[in-house]
């Protein structure tokens, strides 16, 4: 086993380990996460965090799958050495379903992000229209509609508006941000943008939650509670600050290594962008 690692690329390990990574990290959320609602329930959890608690595990289950579908094809490729298209030349099929699948599940875990964040928002900064509103059907229907608009966007290039293009070194494909025909440009401009304004607003929500946190904090401090009362349907619950503090530092967490994970594509995406801004611009 050592000699056969001794004849593994280098890249080829640094691969493996971040899939290993990976793994080990959405495993271990997800572990947590049953942890936390087996507490939950033990002490009389309530409705709003199981909300809470669809919509992340929905998160990293998400994101376990899209690791589990491409990176594979990666070690592959590099224990191969051949490139994605190599290694189905008469089809391209390869590069095409990394692409779609990339693209599907990049886009897929920042809109769940972005709604985990977005229900936070409300939960704290409008706890009476969150609790007469937002029920856990209101999860599951946006997951349905994340993952249905996600699968619609992704399939776009196979209609031909976009397209999956190989980049160096030749072990990924994705949606090609050097496009030539205006349809292409146009959807690689839509991807883009729609994933920066993401980062930006889930963002910003975090720091709408961490504003409404500190308002509670000195409100506590001026009337001595510990505690912040919502309504749900049926009864009267109580919902502590110390809890939707713990709930706080897991969306800054996830939030943070999501942001991190995704900075290259960000800052490869404005790349695209600005050239095909650029090209968009009559020559004089």
């Amino acid at each position: 086993f050592q000699n056969f690692l001794n004849k593994l690329h280098p890249r080829t390990k640094t691969c493996a380990s971040m899939f290993a990574i990976g793994i080990f990290g959405n495993v271990a959320a997800l572990v947590i996460l049953e942890i936390r609602r087996r507490r939950n329930i033990r002490s009389g959890g309530t409705w709003q965090r199981s909300l809470f608690h669809i919509l992340i595990t929905s998160l990293v289950v998400t994101d376990l799958t899209g690791t589990c579908l491409v990176s594979p094809l990666v070690l592959v490729s590099y224990s191969r050495n051949l490139t994605l298209i190599g290694m189905r030349p008469e089809t391209c099929g390869l590069c095409s379903y990394f692409g779609a699948t990339m693209t599907f599940f990049s886009l897929a875990t920042m809109l769940l992000l972005f709604s985990t964040a977005l229900e936070r928002c409300f939960a704290i900064g409008y706890p009476y229209l969150y609790s007469r509103h937002v029920t856990k059907k209101c999860a599951y229907i946006t997951i349905l509609l994340v993952f249905l608009l996600c699968i619609i966007f992704c399939l776009l290039p196979f209609a031909g508006f976009g397209r999956y293009v190989q980049y160096c070194p030749g072990t990924w494909c994705f949606i090609d941000m050097n496009a030539v025909k205006p349809q292409n440009k146009a959807y690689a401009i839509l991807y883009a943008t729609f994933m920066l304004v993401l980062v930006v607003a889930i963002v910003v929500c975090n720091a709408f939650v961490v504003y409404q946190l500190y308002r509670m904090y000195q409100r506590r401090r001026r009337n001595g509670t510990v505690m912040s009362t919502m309504r749900s349907n049926s009864e009267r619950k109580l919902l502590s600050m110390s809890e939707e503090v713990e709930h706080l530092i897991m969306m800054v967490v996830m939030t943070v290594i999501f942001i991190i994970c995704t900075l290259p594509l960000v800052f490869f995406l404005c790349g695209g962008v600005r050239w095909a801004l650029g090209s968009f611009s009559p020559h004089p």
